[in-house]
């Protein structure tokens, strides 16, 4: 009977002990904060690319605009430029010719105004007179006519840069021939940073159809198109126009 006691209280021991013994509690998680920051900082990332693709599409579709615009006045000139010749008399032609020297004048008694672009200007107007002289007449308005251009390009060029003022890019109204002074590069857009897409000889036959600032987008007898530096080309003549 003793022994039966013992038993029952030693299990009712063991069974205190068990029932006092403490639950175990898991700690709280803490909050996933670098995974989000690293969301937002994704999220931001993808915005700012988003806002980069709108951007590029809007200046890609401006510059298939200009192009487009620069493609209509070019053929418009052509036309405005076969029409001249054919309408073309010697009082006209004189008359031309008179209005380029009076801008020559000018453009010589500034003091600003470098010599190689008066140089240039010069052999413009030498093959007008020259081509008036051979009454060649159409030929003669049209030299007379690049000879207004090109010295328009310097003074405004020259004003822009006095000025400050957003460079815009502008048509000639007829095309100035020119010839590349070097080898050089067309590139895909007035910036000296720009694509190049090809290289050009030196003495390459090239014309003019419009300018930003110094750089001239020209075309080259395979019909390729591109900007190059104004320095690194010069005015082209014939020698028959001499």
């Amino acid at each position: 009977m003793l022994c039966g006691t013992v038993i029952v209280l030693s299990g009712l021991n063991i069974t205190g002990c068990t029932l006092l013994k403490p639950t175990s509690v898991a700690a709280p998680m803490p909050p996933n904060e670098p995974c989000e920051a690293q969301q937002r900082e994704i999220e931001r990332l993808q915005q700012l690319l988003a806002e980069k693709e709108v951007l590029i599409r809007n200046l890609n579709a401006r510059q298939q605009d200009q192009a487009k615009a620069l493609q209509e006045t070019t053929s418009q000139v052509t036309r405005d430029q076969v029409r001249l010749r054919r309408l073309a008399t010697q009082p006209g032609a004189a008359s031309s010719i008179a209005e380029a020297e009076v801008a020559m004048t000018s453009l010589k008694s500034s003091q600003i105004t470098a010599p190689e672009q008066i140089l240039q200007a010069q052999r413009l107007l030498g093959a007008a007179t020259a081509s008036y002289a051979k009454g060649n007449y159409g030929i003669a308005m049209d030299h007379a006519a690049q000879t207004r251009e090109f010295i328009g390009m310097v003074r405004d060029n020259r004003t822009r840069k006095a000025t400050d003022q957003r460079l815009a890019m502008v048509s000639f109204s007829i095309p100035v021939p020119l010839r590349a002074k070097s080898n050089i590069n067309l590139r895909r857009e007035p910036l000296g940073s720009a694509i190049k897409f090809g290289a050009l000889k030196k003495d390459s036959a090239l014309t003019a159809h419009a300018y930003l600032g110094d750089w001239l987008h020209v075309q080259t007898s395979d019909e390729r198109s591109g900007w190059v530096l104004n320095t690194l080309v010069e005015v082209r003549v014939n020698d028959s126009d001499h």
